[in-house]
């Protein structure tokens, strides 16, 4: 099968597609990808006639996506228990993301998010007594 060569589209044409993105804007519709009303299914049709897409029908998604996104959630979960225990021993970040094998930056963000405080070792000179 030959990819078509896609032709640059004309300014009318671009008009049309920039005045069809913006009723989808003014309408809502920004972050919902399965949209399928008519404004969305009409900058849908206009970006296949352009050749932006192959396939001008809006799919729904399988259900793989939930699932992974379920599975995160639920290891985050276990992350940040597991986390909060290790926290309350007194180790810095470094050394949770070490035993947890998770980076500093995760721990950290984990850490923000849900407002635990984790101890830092304190820099300088030692006390010399």
């Amino acid at each position: 099968m030959v990819k078509k060569k896609r032709i640059r589209p004309t300014k009318e044409q671009a008009q049309e597609l920039n005045r069809r993105l913006d009723a989808v804007i003014d309408a809502g519709h920004t972050n919902n990808l399965y949209c399928d009303c008519e404004v969305c299914q009409a900058l849908a049709e206009q970006a296949e006639l352009m050749g932006y897409r192959t396939d001008s029908t809006i799919k729904r998604p399988s259900e793989k996506w939930d699932r992974r996104k379920q599975e995160y959630e639920r290891r985050r979960q276990i992350d940040l228990v597991k986390m909060a225990n290790l926290a309350g021993q007194g180790l810095t970040s470094a050394e949770i993301g070490e035993k947890m094998h998770r980076s500093k930056s995760y721990i950290n963000k984990l850490a923000r998010e849900f407002d635990i405080k984790i101890f830092t070792k304190k820099r300088g000179r030692k006390p010399c007594h």
